[in-house]
């Protein structure tokens, strides 16, 4: 469908300081991209210059079929971490940006009570903006954003605020507002979980540059660098050599895995429900477990076996007691590996 949004050569500066770095990149029309990274990596500095909100200091952001920057404002839709509502009726507000458009009042307010249901706060049409609930009041801001139709639809962080079960319930919405809508979307969030079933590329932001981009399930399986690995959740990132064959040991133990590259260090990242405990006699490494906690579904066990890691033993089995020496064997398919040590770590 070629290309919505293009940014090329993007710089932004603040005191001075770099916040975020962009060569190039390409967001498709109809196309679903996450934006995960920790607090501070500029994804909301990257969703504020899409909207136009601010401009960059450098380089050139481009939505197809204009080059203006009011008409880019008025054909992108952006939502803020912190609704901003006024203090009127959820009604009003919601028929604010056809107001300003100069939508005739009947089409308005039928636009907008079509915008509340599909996310699911019809029931809300009539109070006031500050009688909102905070889940409520991120239900009326998505409404706002899509009452106009937008081209595409910039989300900063919409559920970060909420609850466990609030955030399940308005994902839930999110995503029934979004079912067979080809619309555009930029979706940033530091939970991965926030982002993984809900996009078709991932990028990854870290001090305000691009570490990786990939689809979901690459980025899982192959995380560029360890902080990727970490950012998308891996609960472990541990040291390990290659071998000249290419052989990856842990602790002089192979762990079933191969790897193209030079000899020496490199970095395992491995999921808890990868990491197995067996018997400290069996041909792999050891080490002496030094806590147990309890976790949603399973025992949490951790093990020095000269740098920390963490297995998962089912719920209803004994986990070995803290002091206990055991063996560590790793799951390969669980198992990814991280070339030479990058930068950050």
């Amino acid at each position: 469908m070629g290309a919505l949004l293009t940014l090329r050569g993007v710089r932004h500066h603040r005191d001075g300081r770099a916040i975020l770095v962009i060569d190039e990149l390409a967001i498709e029309s109809g196309e679903r991209l996450g934006v995960l990274g920790p607090n501070g990596a500029g994804k909301t500095t990257l969703l504020r210059l899409l909207a136009g909100v601010e401009t960059p200091t450098a380089g050139q952001i481009s939505l197809a079929g204009t080059d203006g920057l009011l008409d880019r404002r008025r054909r992108l839709a952006y939502t803020a971490q912190r609704p901003t509502l006024m203090t009127m009726s959820v009604q009003r507000n919601v028929e604010l940006p056809l107001r300003f458009r100069g939508v005739p009042r009947a089409a308005r307010r039928s636009a907008a009570r079509a915008a509340l249901a599909r996310v699911g706060a019809e029931h809300v049409a009539d109070r006031t903006a500050r009688a909102l609930s905070h889940g409520e009041a991120q239900r009326v801001s998505l409404a706002r954003a899509l009452v106009c139709e937008p081209d595409a639809l910039l989300l900063d962080e919409p559920a970060a605020a909420l609850d466990v079960t609030a955030r399940t319930d308005f994902l839930a919405d999110l995503d029934a507002a979004l079912a067979a809508d080809p619309r555009t979307v930029v979706h940033v969030s530091h939970r991965p979980t926030d982002l993984l079933g809900r996009s078709d590329r991932m990028l990854v932001l870290y001090e305000g540059r691009v570490v990786q981009i990939a689809a979901p399930r690459e980025l899982l399986l192959c995380p560029a660098t360890v902080t990727v690995a970490r950012l998308v959740g891996y609960d472990n990132v541990i040291e390990a050599e290659r071998t000249a064959r290419g052989a990856i040991h842990l602790d002089d133990h192979p762990v079933g895995l191969r790897s193209p590259g030079p000899t020496g260090r490199v970095w395992l990242a491995v999921w808890a429900s990868g990491t197995r405990l067996v018997s400290p006699d069996a041909p792999a490494t050891s080490g002496v477990v030094t806590d147990v906690r309890l976790a949603p579904g399973h025992w949490e066990v951790l093990v020095d076996i000269g740098q920390p890691i963490v297995a998962r033993c089912e719920l209803g089995t004994s986990p070995p007691a803290p002091g206990t020496r055991v063996g560590v064997s790793l799951e390969p398919s669980q198992t990814a590996v991280i070339g030479s040590p990058p930068r950050e770590t």
